[in-house]
């Protein structure tokens, strides 16, 4: 069985939940939700994607060369899929796992494999279904080991054919976008603007600050922290420093620290 699935997170916690299985487990560290990915499965593209993120996201988290790396070996595994395998492709309702679905299965197009699929959305929502709790998760990388283990036994179902068209045509559509943003809504995936989350981003700043008494600045990584856990869509940490930034650049926030680590960097609103 062959295991695709996106997201540093949710490649390590299906390692750890097949490692005493004869699983091989293909996992995507990048966030398709954000950066261009026109031809990110060619050279051309993958250059001009990882260009984008070291300009744009260097200062704040250092080198993403290892993160270069995985992606392109990752594109080698899934290239050398046989006919007449069994691949698992796991996605949740978020932007970037649904962007991952959908080129994986373009890219896999010419390959006779039988295709399944585990929406971890869904599957937890069944899992927690006879408890008093609802358990609302955002990506598969917020599954532990025993939930993704029970997902694959009992929330695996068989992409249909014209499902698995479907895919590849709206696959094929995303490797020609020149979209820099894309966001999951009402079941489809929609191009949007960079500054999309810049207003939301401003509107927690101002709820922090209002939280603490007698501080004029509020340290960032508190807002990227509100921001993650409020936020309608799964935003990484990386994505909103980077906004943050932006922000700072367009004088929309002001700012006290280093902009070189968002530890050291303190922000208001303007």
């Amino acid at each position: 069985m062959i295991h695709l699935v996106f997201g540093r997170s949710a490649r390590s916690g299906l390692k750890h939940a097949f490692r005493k299985q004869n699983h091989k487990v293909i996992g995507f560290p990048i966030d398709f939700s954000v950066g261009p990915i026109k031809t990110i499965h060619e050279e051309r593209g993958i250059n001009h994607y990882f260009s984008w993120v070291n300009s744009s996201f260097q200062s704040v988290l250092g080198s993403f060369e290892d993160g270069q790396t995985c992606y392109r070996q990752s594109l080698q595994e899934l290239s050398e899929v046989d006919d007449g395998e069994h691949v698992t492709i796991w996605t949740c309702e978020n932007a970037s796992e649904q962007v991952g679905l959908r080129i994986s299965c373009s890219l896999l197009k010419d390959k006779n494999v039988d295709l399944k699929l585990v929406n971890t959305f869904t599957a937890m929502d069944d899992y927690m279904k006879h408890e008093d709790v609802r358990m609302e998760i955002r990506s598969t990388g917020d599954c532990n080991a025993e939930q993704l283990t029970h997902f694959y036994k009992h929330s695996t179902v068989p992409l249909s054919e014209e499902m698995r068209n479907d895919y590849v045509q709206e696959g094929e559509r995303l490797l020609r976008s020149k979209s820099m943003v894309r966001s999951w809504r009402q079941g489809e995936i929609v191009d949007d603007l960079e500054t999309r989350d810049d207003a939301f981003i401003l509107e927690c700043t101002r709820r922090v600050l209002n939280e603490i008494a007698n501080e004029e600045f509020i340290l960032a990584t508190r807002v990227i922290g509100t921001v993650m856990a409020d936020s309608e869509q799964s935003l990484s940490d990386v994505w909103i420093a980077y906004r943050i930034r932006s922000l700072i650049h367009s004088h929309q926030l002001a700012y006290e620290g280093s902009l070189q680590s968002m530890r050291l960097l303190n922000i208001k609103v303007v």
